[in-house]
């Protein structure tokens, strides 16, 4: 696989994993903490702003550790 594609599917990978780490990881927070949200812009702030931003964070490590790691298979 070349380092492009293993690039391409870290950062996708990264994507779908980010988000939902990000979204799920606040809403375990504030059932630990007993956060009260019952406007719900704490929880809007977190699904359509710190979770996408999140997920890139995640789809960048992704591409990387992928890419990185099809160019030691490959030898390069």
């Amino acid at each position: 696989m070349s380092k492009t594609v293993a690039g391409w599917l870290g950062f996708f990978g990264g994507l779908l994993l980010g988000y939902p780490a990000v979204l799920f990881g606040w809403v375990a927070y504030t059932n630990i903490a007993d956060v009260s949200d019952m406007g719900g812009g704490k929880i809007m702030g977190i699904a359509f702003f710190f979770a996408p931003i999140g997920a890139v964070v995640a789809g960048i490590a992704g591409a990387v550790w992928l890419a990185r790691r099809a160019g030691k298979r490959a030898g390069s």
